[in-house]
């Protein structure tokens, strides 16, 4: 259906309503997960000190007997009163022996010899001095039990992103003014094409925000984000998908890493072999940038794209093991840009791979890893100097830094009413 240029036009504002307030999520999560060192404590939670930096209480409630054991309810409440938050933390205390969980809310629990053990949910991965920590469980054992003290393991984080977080706010600035700006050009016909170029301005430098922010989770893939999107849209073209969907791709592979915010700055950057938890801490990049974009509906396939992308085609990829179709289009595609770039680029924990490495890698992943039908358009790009192109356009200057680089000349095909 062919939309009016007035709703086109307020479609571009909330767009770029929704990518300034993304923006500033990231950055809050940005500065929440800046890792400054490694945090360990034991706190008291029979006499708490409220002048200390970081302290615990615990509350019984509900408490009973059934036959030959006891039960009571627990919530605990952990508050942090300094500068810094603590994030990717863990608590444990201690418990008598046969203890059994019935009950749990706000965390994960499990049991390890006599230690009870709380890891967080998605949402309480960090908390701040603005932010206190909440969380309870049902316990179960053979005499009456009150814990004395939790010890609390995790990192601290530092206060980044100030700088960052005004230059959103000019951002909102620029957007509301441009929004009231656009009631004026109704009138004025002659300038309402200008007025339009300029919105589109507004989105690609949020973009570009956004974008830096998730590159400088890892200097070792400056442009990252930007080339496969710029990949993907291709092999969109290619397949002669319309031009809706090529814009979709597009704007879906800028954000398709948007979880690795989540992934500390140690592990992320770390040039040996990865421990066990290591390695799903980067695999859940997938499913937090999936909750990161949910609410992000004005462009379609985003969320699916950050979600998805490192799905295989055999079903043995993450998070959810899907396979063949099942997998959304948009992902396969993107699954496929996202691996060649990784392969011809330097990593901390390798150097890039030549032509014909990648080619053959690309051609042996056909039906397993990728989808056969969009291998050979990746194929295609290699073999006529296409992705050679988008390098030279993605590559840094000489000093060395990230300018804003999205123009209107990027988007793929013709939009915006352009």
């Amino acid at each position: 259906m062919k939309l009016d240029k007035t709703t086109e036009t307020l479609l571009i504002f909330l767009t770029a309503f929704v990518v300034l307030f993304t923006a500033l999520f990231v950055n809050k999560v940005c500065a929440d997960n800046n890792v400054s060192s490694e945090y360990t404590i034991d706190l008291s939670l029979t006499g708490a000190k409220l002048s200390d930096g970081v302290y615990a209480t615990v509350s019984r409630s509900g408490e009973g007997n059934t036959k030959n054991r006891y039960y009571a309810q627990y919530d605990f409440v952990v508050k942090n009163n300094e500068k810094k938050g603590i994030s990717n933390w863990k608590a444990t205390i201690d418990v008598p022996k046969d203890t059994e969980i019935s009950n749990h809310w706000g965390v994960e629990t499990h049991i390890d010899g006599d230690k009870l053990i709380f890891t967080p949910e998605f949402y309480n991965l960090s908390f701040t001095n603005d932010n206190d920590l909440e969380f309870g469980v049902v316990l179960n054992t053979r005499d009456s039990f009150f814990p004395e003290k939790i010890t609390l393991r995790g990192y601290r984080t530092g206060n980044a992103g100030n700088v960052f977080t005004r230059i959103i706010y000019v951002g909102f600035v620029i957007w509301a003014a441009l929004f009231m700006g656009f009631f004026v050009s109704k009138f004025n016909l002659k300038n309402y094409r200008e007025k339009q170029k300029n919105d589109v301005r507004i989105i690609l430098q949020s973009m570009n925000t956004f974008i830096s922010f998730i590159d400088a989770k890892d200097p070792y893939t400056r442009g990252h984000s930007r080339r496969v999107a710029m990949y993907a849209a291709e092999i969109a073209k290619r397949m002669r998908l319309s031009e809706d969907e090529v814009q979709n791709i597009y704007y879906a592979g800028l954000l398709h890493d948007a979880g690795k915010i989540s992934v500390p700055d140690a592990v992320l950057n770390k040039p040996g072999k990865l421990s066990d938890e290591e390695r799903k801490q980067i695999q859940d990049h997938t499913v937090a940038g999936g909750k990161m974009l949910k609410q992000m509906t004005s462009l379609r396939g985003i969320r699916e794209i950050a979600l998805y992308h490192h799905e295989r085609y055999d079903g043995t990829g993450y998070p959810e093991g899907l396979a063949g179709e099942n997998i959304p289009l948009y992902a396969r595609i993107v699954g496929v840009a996202d691996a060649y770039d990784a392969m011809s680029s330097n990593r901390v924990y390798r150097r890039h791979l030549n032509k014909d490495e990648i080619i053959e890698e690309i051609q042996q992943g056909s039906g397993t890893q990728f989808d056969p039908n969009i291998v050979p358009y990746m194929v295609d790009m290699i073999n006529d100097g296409y992705v050679n192109v988008v390098k030279m356009e993605t590559a840094e200057n000489d000093s060395g830094s990230n300018n804003i680089h999205l123009t209107e000349d990027d988007i793929p095909g013709v939009y915006m009413g352009f």
